[in-house]
């Protein structure tokens, strides 16, 4: 047997299951290591398929809740039913194996992530049938709508804390502490999860595995052989942070489940233990990716696929067979830029060949993951007219339908949607807005009351929002996203900046505020998401409150406010460290990416040029002292190099900057790449010559008017006003097309500001402009500061006014 080394199903992989009526006791895969104190009394259905934990799949065998609605009228109800007729073994019989298929059926649903409807679908089982459950089939019903209502509002996620807390009442606990009901506490952890109680979720999972909180690192990573509960402890770690724990306990739990399987091959529980360690190998190869261990990553991977490093191209890129596998492998040769690989694999995924037709290859293969994540692939290489033409077969349409064909939805949402952020991206948002309005049979002549209700789907309602927000209709956008909060419009500043309970919602409507200048609302609303007050303490408030995406968005909110220190001291919490820590613990990265990234940015515009650079070769396993030859090599990660590119090119090390972008480039593929070496060569000989080999594009048009403008720069520097003046007229020209062909462009209305402020013109005018373009991104003013081709416009700027004196 290939140890480890093979994969199930997509769900094993990513530690989700199935589960009928009747469900395993909880198991600790070894007949001496169960806890002291267990029930016993059912006897289990050979139908029963091994439990896996992994989010948001978990389930287990529990009682009842008191909360539970009108409970004593529902068994007063059952019990006049079964007095008023006799006892009919036969009867009884039938309908235990009709609830019990409606269990299953539930279980189902929610396994197919219809979360609403196995709410529904678990609440009619236990209120319909409430006097003819057994015990067991009451505790499995109640966790699956507690995990049904887990995937859903804060509201419900609270109410299945609630249902379970109180069915934990009922059972008994272990000397540890831990209920006894199985996978109760398994499911109770990652219901505090969502809440964001990672503290309590910690010690229970803790308890499960027979440790105490206060223990050494060396038994905290040990495993207990309770393998669901190590494997979501160690997911648990890597979201708090704790990475070095979380790979310490996979790897021991990895090595524990072989040594297992080698010395009991042929045991009755053996394809239970490699489903275990099909879960392990999955968990370790996402936390590899965090911690930037991606040759480790692979490596594993491509033995799960049952390949080598050194196969042939054609043998590294043919499908293992197990989905979530293969598609694993593809994200990870992107981040490594080995987008031709992750291409081809795909397409061989797709039962495509790499040199089909255009007709061909855009032919959907009716697996919509694969086609999916081939239309995003092909998206970020710049392949957006396959992209396109892909999806819209996915919907069942052609490219040159009418528009009123176009925007018809599919009624595939994940499609629709996707179709959505496509043509969005592209600049078409009339249709964006037309099909995402069609989705909720609504339509853009509606009364604005109407417009601005909420369909009850919050991805449309979220996508309208954004789009309205993108063009520039953000009153509306910001009455729907009250609406969905249920909010009025004249509500208090309190009650408006108190969070709904939706993540996804608020966060949205802070950014919104951010872009409708309404700094103070957007603080305060963040704020109160991360359980803080505005005039709280700088302890408090620089404390992070373990959400990455809200503390990342509360960061970017006070860099707009200009409260760079309050950012820097976030960030720093945010990656354990202190403001006051040497220059060498200052630039350690942390293991997130995105805290490090965020980090070097601010430093950028804090002109901490040594601190960013320091950090950003350590997030590459560099070091100063490196060859030049080696510092020019690409890490493998797009980001992170890219970065490094902008960086160097403000500190004014434009060969190195030249030569790793060169690099980068024929490694990556990507829009974004390809996008900063045309902004590298504008104003520069041999420039037109290659803007000729893209097609026209907003941002080709954009790096065009740059070019021209980077030239005029220097023309004028030079002493060469006229030849100045003529290229500016010339980035003008271009820049004012961009507006009219792609009028939601941010870029150009900050491009023509640049234009008009170098011609002289008026300052209210260019100031209106640079203004608008804030207004549409309040980013703009950070991102700028990286910008390739502004570092001559100062200079310019004064040889102009010295002329004119």
């Amino acid at each position: 047997m290939n140890y480890g080394l093979t994969t199930t199903s997509a769900a094993a992989s990513s530690g989700t299951s199935t589960t009928t009526a009747s469900q395993p006791k909880q198991d600790y895969a070894s007949g001496t290591d169960t806890p002291a104190t267990t029930e016993t009394g059912f006897t289990f259905n050979r139908r029963t398929r091994t439990f896996i934990p992994g989010a948001p799949h978990h389930h287990g065998v529990h009682k009842r809740s008191n909360r539970t609605a009108n409970i004593s009228e529902r068994q007063a109800t059952a019990n006049r039913k079964s007095t008023s007729r006799p006892f009919q073994p036969a009867v009884r019989e039938a309908s235990s194996q009709l609830i019990a298929k409606e269990i299953d059926s539930a279980y189902a649903i929610l396994n197919n992530q219809n979360f609403i409807g196995a709410e529904k679908a678990f609440r009619i089982i236990l209120t319909d049938n409430w006097g003819e459950l057994t015990t067991f089939e009451k505790e499995n019903t109640t966790v699956g709508l507690a995990r049904s209502l887990k995937e859903q509002t804060r509201e419900k996620q609270i109410e299945a804390c609630s249902l379970l807390e109180e069915l934990r009442l009922e059972g008994k606990l272990s000397w540890f502490g831990a209920s006894t009901i199985c996978n109760l506490d398994l499911t109770l952890s990652l219901c505090e999860e969502a809440l964001g109680k990672q503290l309590e979720a910690e010690t229970r999972l803790l308890k499960l595995r027979r440790v105490s909180p206060n223990a050494d690192e060396r038994a905290l990573c040990k495993s207990s052989r309770y393998y669901p509960a190590d494997i979501n402890n160690a997911r648990l770690w890597q979201s708090m942070g704790k990475n070095t724990q979380a790979e310490r306990l996979l790897l021991n739990v990895k090595a524990d489940l072989i040594e297992r399987l080698q010395s009991e091959p042929s045991a009755a529980i053996a394809p239970k233990l490699q489903k275990y360690l099909d879960s392990v190998n999955m968990a370790l190869v996402r936390l590899w990716e965090v911690m930037n261990k991606h040759e480790s990553a692979e490596k594993l991977l491509l033995i799960m696929s049952r390949k080598h490093p050194n196969d042939s191209e054609e043998a590294l890129c043919k499908p293992c067979g197990h989905l979530d596998t293969d598609l694993t492998l593809v994200r990870l040769w992107q981040i490594k830029g080995k987008n031709n690989r992750a291409e081809k694999l795909l397409l061989n995924m797709s039962g495509k060949r790499p040199g089909a037709s255009e007709e061909e290859l855009c032919k959907p293969c009716r697996k919509h993951d694969i086609d999916l994540t081939l239309v995003r692939h092909w998206e970020l290489t710049g392949k957006n007219k396959l992209a396109e033409k892909l999806l819209l077969k996915m919907s069942g349409k052609h490219p040159d339908a009418s528009e009123e064909i176009l925007c018809k939805p599919c009624w595939q949402r994940k499609i629709d949607l996707t179709l959505v952020r496509h043509w969005a991206a592209n600049g078409k948002h009339s249709l964006s807005e037309r099909l995402l309005l069609n989705m909720i049979h609504k339509h853009p002549d509606d009364d604005e009351d109407i417009l601005c209700e909420p369909s009850g789907h919050h991805d449309i309602d979220l996508a309208r929002a954004k789009i309205w927000q993108d063009m520039d209709k953000t009153e509306r956008a910001e009455r729907l996203l009250l609406n969905m909060s249920a909010k009025p419009l004249n509500d208090s500043e309190e009650s408006l900046c108190k969070p709904s309970g939706h993540h996804d919602i608020d966060l949205a409507l802070a950014r919104l505020w951010q872009i409708m200048g309404k700094h103070e609302r957007a603080e305060r609303l963040l704020l109160n998401m991360s359980g803080k007050q505005p005039g709280a303490s700088e302890e408090i408030l620089f404390q992070p409150c373990w959400k990455n995406v809200i503390d990342l968005t509360l960061v970017r909110q006070w860099d707009v406010m200009g409260k760079y220190k309050w950012s820097e001291k976030l960030l720093l919490n945010m990656s354990g460290k202190s403001s006051c820590a040497s220059e060498q613990e200052l630039c350690r990265a942390c293991g997130h990416n995105d805290i490090d990234l965020a980090l070097v940015l601010l430093w950028e515009k804090l002109e901490k040029h040594e601190l960013a650079e320091k950090l950003l070769l350590n997030m590459s396993g560099k070091s100063a002292n490196d060859s030049e030859e080696s510092l020019c090599i690409p890490f493998g990660q797009h980001d992170i190099d890219l970065a490094l590119v902008r960086l160097w090119e403000m500190m004014g090390k434009h060969e190195w900057a030249g030569r790793l972008l060169r690099r980068c480039c024929d490694l990556y593929h990507t829009n974004e790449c390809e996008y900063t070496l045309l902004c590298f060569s504008a104003g520069q000989a041999g420039f037109m010559e290659m803007i000729g080999n893209y097609p026209e594009t907003a941002n080709t048009l954009l790096v065009t008017s740059i070019h021209y403008f980077n030239l005029a720069c220097k023309q004028i520097t030079n002493d060469d006003p006229e030849s100045g003046k003529d290229s500016l007229e010339k980035a003008l020209e271009i820049v004012e097309s961009i507006l009219k062909k792609y009028p939601l462009y941010t870029g150009a209305y900050s491009q023509k500001a640049h234009c008009l402020r170098m011609l002289g013109r008026g300052e209210q005018e260019w100031r209106e402009w640079f203004e608008k373009a804030a207004s549409l991104d309040p980013g703009r003013l950070y991102k700028e500061k990286t910008d390739l081709w502004r570092n001559n416009e100062a200079t310019a700027l004064l040889k102009l006014r010295s002329l004119k004196v």
